[in-house]
């Protein structure tokens, strides 16, 4: 298996590791993900968000001061990690804001081809949950880690501030439900599924 999980913080976030040319690419970053790293002796050649909400994120600035890597987020999300204290309103603790951020080259609602660390992946922009949730399809390795967008069984929240219903249903159909069935994913929180099981039993779909 090419791919490592960790699942940190209150909300049991799960960040992936997934194997690049010179180290691992990290998805998401929740609550002590870089002690996670250190410990593993994994190199980070880049840390990739999946969404801009404050428990993928929470590691994310001591993550690029410590490996001095790239970190990549949708446009719409960025504000959110660039600057971290909108979260104050949900009484979050100060997180560090990302001093440079690189954005995901992906039109709004659609998907475009991206290589990171020479792995072709296939992105996804699938607002709803967050304006900027992005989901990452590993074309050789037939997975997708996919964020707070699909779970097993269910999908992100919509009622969080940017969300949107019928952006998010229409976007899984439009994107992931298109997708091999036996496609393994990888979701922000709780266990992998495929989209062949959501496809037969996901009641929100």
């Amino acid at each position: 298996m090419n791919l490592g999980i960790y699942c940190g913080g209150q909300l049991e976030t799960n960040a992936y590791f997934l194997k690049s040319e010179k180290g691992i690419l990290c998805f998401d970053a929740p609550e002590e993900t870089l002690e996670e790293l250190k410990e593993k002796n994994l190199q980070v050649e880049a840390l990739i968000l999946t969404h801009g909400h404050y428990d993928h994120i929470w590691d994310a600035a001591l993550i690029q001061e410590h490996f001095h890597c790239p970190v990549w987020v949708h446009e719409a999300d960025a504000f959110m990690v660039e600057d971290p204290k909108v979260f104050s309103m949900w009484g979050i603790p100060p997180i560090l804001p990302v001093k440079q951020l690189n954005r995901l080259p992906v039109l709004e609602k659609g998907s475009a081809p991206w290589s990171c660390g020479g792995i072709d992946f296939r992105l996804y922009h699938i607002p709803g949950h967050s304006p900027g949730s992005v989901a990452f399809y590993d074309l050789k390795g037939g997975q997708v880690i996919g964020g707070d967008i699909l779970f097993a069984g269910g999908v992100g929240r919509w009622d969080l501030p940017g969300g949107n219903q019928k952006d998010l249903i229409s976007g899984i159909h439009q994107h992931l439900m298109t997708l091999p069935e036996g496609v393994k994913v990888y979701p922000g929180h709780g266990p992998a599924t495929t989209i062949g099981v959501e496809k037969k039993r996901n009641p929100y779909l």
